[in-house]
Parts: structure tokens; sequence; C-alpha cells
């Protein structure tokens, strides 16, 4: 039970739910029109918001439309990069976090 306790504070968990939502956009298809939207200004009725075809975008730019990515949201590129920078600045910390949890429960 310990050991469970240990590696779910080691996990970060910022990381797995970004990663989650680069996969969900990868298994997307960017060309079909959705019908769901996740952004609350949408569903509010809002036609302006600044973040909607972020999704989108990175899609796109997923299956090497760099074109439509561009033209969908300029700054899905952009948000692509820094996200994925964010994944890795996080898993490196989870790694010292389990060697340092490693040495203190194994000596």
């Amino acid at each position: 039970m310990e050991r469970i306790k240990s590696t779910l504070k080691i996990v970060e968990w910022e990381a797995v739910l970004w990663s989650a939502g680069l996969v969900y956009l990868l298994t997307i298809n960017p060309y079909k029109v959705q019908l769901f939207s996740f952004c609350l200004f949408h569903n509010l009725g809002i036609t302006f918001c600044p973040g909607c075809g972020l999704g989108r975008s990175i899609s796109f730019f997923y299956h090497g439309d760099f074109f439509h990515s561009l033209q969908t949201h300029p700054l899905g590129i952009i948000t692509f990069i820094l996200i994925s920078i964010r994944i890795i600045k996080l898993s490196h910390k989870m790694y010292h976090n389990y060697h340092k949890t490693k040495e203190v429960i194994y000596g």
C-alpha cells in the first residue's frame, strides 16, 4: 500500500493530462465537422473565442497539413511546441522524483 501511495505522489498528473490531450488530437479527423465542442463560449452561443480552433490546428499539424493548421489558428503549432516542452519538463521532474523516492525506500 505504501508503494502505491509513493508512486501516485511521483506521477506528474499535469503531464499525463497534457499527453492524453495530445493523443486525443492525434486520433481525431480534423477534416470532419465536429458536432460537439469543449468550448464554453461556443456552448453558450458566443461566436468569438480566442482559443477556438487550437485543437483542430494541432490536429491538422499532426496530419502534416501545415497550411490548414495555420489557417485554423495561427498559434496552433507554437502551442503544440509549448505543450510538448511542458510535458518534457514535467517528465524530467518525475524521473528525478522517482529516483529520490527509490533511494529513500530501498536505501
